[in-house]
């Protein structure tokens, strides 16, 4: 007995969970009364996200000896708390402290205080819900597998996604089963927005060469102009085994490239992903775990250097990074507003959806919960909106999906997201500029600067053209613009522009323009 219960220790230590779950069951059949092992099944189940019988488990352990284990009321609060049975969750966190009061170590105060408090902040948004309307995403997205990590281009006509669905090229599962048994690998997929049903069309591996056999890939995010992929691959080699942020272009044919690392100083011997870009491409935002943070995991953004180059990155800083972990940035079409998802904040249990701006002073407003049902006592991830703001996106594990994470679709057409929009009851929107830049003889030209202002001579935005010569951002639509395009032994261009809003979709003007030599 005590060389089996040993080796399910081992098992749970190592976070294989199902060898773990067999060694502890067949360890109850052997001593079914016994409260340590109950617990300890109860504790697998809960690893396994399988809530049922994690509840089943740790109530017969508090049956059966209500100090079977020092975690017990702890672990039975936390799963009342997720299967939203709040004032039980509660009451088992008030049974924790009372036991060990005398004993701080045991105690764990501040954590237990942050679990109650997700509790009572629960129950009092439950009672206040926000103005939107959620939809699962459907069986053209959602499988039985985990699906999470939804970004969309700026247009809103292409969806990447992360799953662990098994498929032929790429199969690699450790189980097929879709239920709280390990899951196969991480791969990217991809769908497109079908304008004659107004419905996501079916999604499918994405076209290239960035999933990889017996590998975790995973998107971070799609650049607006749905150009640039900005990925998370666990690497098993090279001096970065801590997992990594790659990118890979679109070729013109709609083949994705071979990822390539970001590489120092972004990427380091520790953990990175949650890769995004601002509006204008000047700054990415990302996660890191690397020492000197004020958390698990913190966000930081670095500049743009040059097209390949990224400057030394920056905290975010403790208004935005707190002591537990941050994740999935993604900067807003207005440059201004960052969503991201924490387990810290003002969280209701799991990971929440926040937001927080940039206020006029260049520092970060104290970040803003959602509000429910987009958020609950489960976890929700990776917020994403289209340019016109009227859309939203985000996974979760909340009950009634088709199983794992599953990826749902928010109307925020009453509800304002965007820190532009905090008094106004519907969203204004951004609407697209896009276009080329070329020379007198019709060639593409790479790295040439363009600075948008708005009527009030302000400048808005600077960028820089692609190597194909394109540029593209969102601005606020229904205004009009300057736009100036300069290069180096060229005449400068200049044009105004009157962009135009919309309440169906998101607007785009294609402007092009031609530079003449000197």
């Amino acid at each position: 007995m005590s060389t089996k219960l040993s080796e399910a220790g081992h098992a749970y230590n190592a976070g294989n969970m199902d060898e773990a779950l067999k060694l502890y069951t067949e360890a109850n059949e052997m001593k079914p009364d016994d409260g340590s092992i109950l617990f300890h099944i109860g504790q697998c189940y809960y690893s396994l996200q399988q809530l049922d019988e994690a509840m089943e488990y740790l109530q017969k352990a508090e049956a059966a000896d209500s100090n079977a284990n020092e975690d017990l009321n702890l672990g039975l609060g936390m799963v009342y708390q997720q299967e939203n049975q709040l004032d039980k969750a509660i009451a088992e966190f008030h049974c924790h402290e009372r036991k060990y009061k005398d004993d701080p170590k045991m105690l764990l105060q501040d954590y237990v205080n942050h679990l109650t408090a997700e509790c009572v902040l629960a129950k009092e948004m439950e009672k206040h819900p926000v103005n939107v309307k959620i939809r699962n995403a459907g069986e053209n997205i959602n499988s039985g597998y985990d699906d999470k990590s939804p970004s969309v281009t700026a247009n809103g006509t292409v969806l990447i996604f992360t799953s662990t669905r098994p498929f032929s090229e790429m199969s690699g599962t450790e189980s097929l089963d879709g239920g709280g048994g390990m899951q196969g690998f991480d791969n990217v997929y991809i769908c497109k927005w079908d304008s004659a049903k107004s419905d996501w069309g079916p999604s499918e591996p994405i076209d290239g060469d960035v999933n990889e056999p017996q590998a975790h890939t995973s998107c971070s995010s799609i650049s607006p102009d749905g150009n640039y992929l900005f990925l998370y691959k666990n690497n098993t080699h090279g001096s970065y085994l801590g997992g990594d942020i790659y990118t890979s272009k679109v070729s013109k044919k709609g083949k994705w490239a071979v990822p390539i690392s970001l590489g120092p100083p972004v990427n380091t011997s520790f953990y990175e992903d949650g890769a995004c870009l601002s509006p204008d491409g000047n700054t990415l935002y990302f996660i890191s775990e690397r020492p000197g943070g004020y958390g698990r995991a913190d966000i930081y953004k670095a500049h743009k250097i040059s097209r390949t180059e990224w400057g030394r990155p920056e905290n975010l800083g403790p208004v935005v990074n707190s002591s537990y972990d941050e994740g999935a940035p993604f900067m807003a079409p207005d440059g201004h507003t960052l969503f991201f998802s924490s387990d810290g904040h003002t969280s209701m249990g799991g990971y929440d959806i926040f937001k927080t701006s940039m206020n006029d002073s260049n520092q970060w407003t104290t970040p803003v919960n959602l509000g429910y049902p987009i958020n609950t006592v489960g976890n929700e991830k990776n917020f994403t909106i289209s340019a016109d703001a009227r859309t939203g996106y985000f996974s979760s594990d909340r009950k009634g999906g088709m199983g794992g994470r599953d990826i749902y679709i928010v109307d925020l057409s009453n509800y304002s997201v965007l820190a532009g929009d905090a008094n106004s009851s519907q969203p204004k929107g951004y609407s697209i500029l896009r276009g080329t830049v070329s020379n007198h003889k019709g060639e593409p030209m790479e790295g040439v600067r363009i600075i948008i202002s708005d009527s009030t001579e302000a400048k808005v935005a600077t960028l820089s053209t692609s190597s194909e010569g394109f540029y593209f951002i969102t601005l606020k639509g229904d205004a009009k613009y300057k736009v100036k395009v300069s290069e180096k032994e060229y005449r400068s261009s200049t044009k105004l522009i009157n962009l135009p809003n919309s309440t169906i979709g998101t607007y785009t003007l294609q402007q092009d323009f031609i530079l003449e030599k000197q």
